[in-house]
């Protein structure tokens, strides 16, 4: 029944048969099995697809329609590294796009680091695009003063010239 409906690629996250594989195998489509759950659902939700449990309908048949199909361009296997992947290309329902990210770093540890500051990063990028207002930080408020007393101290002829040029680079350090 899935097959007659049209699908080329079947997510599951159980297992699959020896029997079945090879039915997928002799036409042309592809099996992929054992995903996690919460992916399984990722997948469907991008792609417009129904996650179906049973074929069973009320009156004691079964069934399986193309309305329950999601869409993509492409679904293909490319190896990166050591590991190989299953990419999902541009999928069809277009009221929720995703992407993923795949981080690859000499160990564990570097990942972790790159993984919270990519998580940050979109965390302050949300924030930005909800209240549409952006708060400077990153020690621009010293380098700005730093600049204006640099530029008041080449104008100033006092005795005072050195100290406000030095306060004005001790203000660079917090930045640095």
């Amino acid at each position: 029944m899935i097959i007659k409906s049209g699908a080329n690629v079947i997510f599951t996250s159980l297992g699959m048969d020896d029997v079945a594989s090879k039915y997928l195998v002799h036409n042309n489509v592809m099996g992929l099995r054992r995903l996690d759950k919460k992916e399984l659902h990722r997948l469907a939700k991008a792609t417009g697809a129904t996650v179906v449990t049973s074929f069973a309908n009320s009156d004691g048949t079964e069934s399986f329609g193309e309305e329950l199909l999601g869409y993509a361009d492409a679904v293909y296997e490319e190896n990166l590294g050591d590991i190989d992947y299953i990419f999902v290309q541009n999928p069809k329902n277009q009221t929720n796009k995703i992407c993923s990210l795949v981080l690859r770093g000499a160990n564990e540890f570097f990942l972790d680091e790159v993984e919270r500051s990519i998580h940050d990063s979109l965390c302050v990028l949300k924030r930005t695009l909800e209240s549409g207002k952006v708060v400077v930080g990153g020690g621009c408020i010293e380098t700005a003063v730093a600049v204006y007393l640099e530029n008041m101290a080449h104008k100033s002829t006092s005795k005072d010239l050195s100290v406000i040029a030095e306060f004005a680079e001790a203000l660079l350090v917090i930045p640095k």
